[in-house]
């Protein structure tokens, strides 16, 4: 019997506990020699793991963060006075408006004489747009990298995935922006000795015909018996109903990670049913929480058991009050934050990843790690978009820069954003991003339309639906409202 029938017989009930996780570690030699996996280790012990982490981390960015260096110095702080997570209240809150300002600012300016893989650069992926329309870039180190793929290893570990046995489907769109979902999915695939084949869907190049059709995407899973696959939370379910329709064999699929945005319980249920009749046997479906800032994801243990911290050793994570900057009790909602206590390109401190969320460092009563974990914030979702940012198709987008680049684009009199659904009878299908007009008559409508689009495209990295209207009453309408809604969101909130 393989590892792989032996946790799926193990887990069949869909119950997990401490004892059923250790035995599954004891099953793989990779899991099993991690003796130094922070996740299990008692409180006291995993805090001054980290503590001893941040401090060195604070007294980097002292030395070497343009932006932290001078914060410090503005605010008065002495950077040697936190010494402990607590400590970390004494810091002010790094918005996303502060990182979009100038990415560059928090890229560590290490002295030449540093290790050689703490200031080689190994890569880059990025992430929300600046003001002027630009993704910011978010750098990594050889060491940045070497720290992810244990951290790889660790989230594969908590997912269950078996090395040598599984193959990972890259169901992530193949685009314009190196993005951190892509990447590094091949990335934790490799890292956990899975092997993992690429869909290559994605935004297609008009001089580079690479992409694949999301029929082919299926053909090829199928073709490779994969047993599992990751891609945003709404596209995996239309990939799953397309599946259907072609009649393809799924029997080898043990479980899907739906990332990138909600995916409710309801959800999930329609998602495992349908797998179900692919062949597939006894499926799980994950939501994980990831985000850019930490260039992977916090995965589930079990079914909305929370989304845990793979290695505290890198990351600290703690839900805040905006205004205050004071942590909210825990379990309580507030906004999410974020502190890197292990990097060496771009590194940021009690930073806002625009969420907000729920958070326990409790020990988790199914796998019995200790690390901390998001916990649902309402029903079966993990965390809310702010006001302020908006994510679509798991990219988190800033509206005012849409406002920004449609505001450029000649021919157009009204215009609305509007955030729906593709079907708007189902609220599980995926996000549409629709921009409705009123043209001026002075450019053909076509040309008004790939104004729109490239514009788009460029700020929120999505191609948008163009629908014209006859009459700019229409859209904004000055005889009942002062002001014009330019954003709208119209997908229903799901619980």
């Amino acid at each position: 019997m393989t590892i792989i029938e032996k946790v799926k017989e193990m887990l069949r009930d869909r119950v997990v506990t401490p004892e059923k996780v250790k035995k599954f570690i004891d099953m793989v030699p990779l899991y099993r020699e991690d003796k130094s996996d922070p996740a299990f280790l008692e409180k006291r012990e995993l805090n001054e793991v980290r503590n001893k982490n941040l401090r060195v981390q604070l007294e980097l960015c002292a030395k070497y963060s343009p932006y932290y260096s001078a914060l410090f110095k503005e605010c008065d702080i002495d950077p040697s006075s936190i010494k402990t997570i607590d400590d970390l209240e004494k810091l002010p809150l790094t918005s996303k408006f502060d990182y979009m300002k100038n990415p560059e600012a928090f890229r560590l300016k290490l002295d030449p004489s540093r290790p050689f893989y703490e200031l080689i650069l190994w890569d880059v992926t990025m992430t929300t747009g600046t003001t002027m329309g630009i993704p910011s870039i978010f750098y990594n180190t050889t060491h940045d990298f070497y720290a992810q793929n244990l951290f790889f290893i660790r989230s594969s570990k908590i997912s269950y995935a078996v090395p040598g046995e599984d193959i990972t489907f890259n169901a992530f769109p193949m685009g314009p922006i190196p993005h951190m979902a892509y990447i590094r999915t091949l990335t934790a695939s490799l890292a956990a000795g899975c092997a993992v084949v690429a869909g290559h869907t994605g935004l297609p190049h008009p001089d580079f015909p690479i992409h694949r059709r999301m029929d082919d995407a299926i053909r090829l899973m199928e073709a490779y018996k994969c047993t599992g696959a990751l891609g945003i939370a709404s596209y995996m379910r239309r990939f799953i109903m397309r599946a259907q329709e072609l009649g393809v064999d799924f029997s080898n699929v043990r479980g899907i990670h739906a990332l990138g945005e909600p995916c409710p319980k309801s959800m999930r249920d329609d998602m495992t049913r349908r797998l179900e009749e692919l062949g597939a046997d006894a499926p799980s479906i994950g939501n994980a929480y990831g985000f850019t800032e930490c260039q992977g994801a916090f995965p589930e243990c079990a079914e909305l058991a929370g989304c845990h911290n793979p290695d505290p050793s890198l990351y600290f994570v703690e839900v805040v009050d905006p205004e205050t900057g004071e942590r909210v009790a825990e379990g309580e909602e507030g906004h999410v934050a974020v502190t890197h206590l292990n990097r060496r390109g771009t590194v940021l401190l009690r930073y806002l990843l625009g969420d907000i969320g729920k958070v326990t460092y409790e020990p988790c009563p199914h796998c019995g790690r200790t690390s901390e974990r998001m916990i649902p914030i309402s029903g079966s979702v993990y965390t809310f978009r702010t006001k302020d940012l908006v994510k679509v198709k798991g990219t988190l987008i800033n509206p005012s820069l849409l406002v920004d680049a449609l505001e450029n684009v000649g021919g157009i009199m009204e215009y609305q954003v509007i955030f729906t659904k593709v079907d708007s009878s189902d609220p599980y299908s995926l996000d549409k991003l629709l921009v409705r007009v009123y043209p001026t008559g002075e450019e053909p409508l076509e040309k008004v339309r790939e104004g729109i689009t490239d514009a788009v495209i460029k700020a929120a990295e999505m191609r948008p639906d163009v629908e014209f209207v006859s009459s700019p009453f229409e859209i904004f309408d000055p005889r009942t409202s002062l002001k014009a809604t330019r954003i709208l969101d119209l997908r229903p909130k799901m619980e």
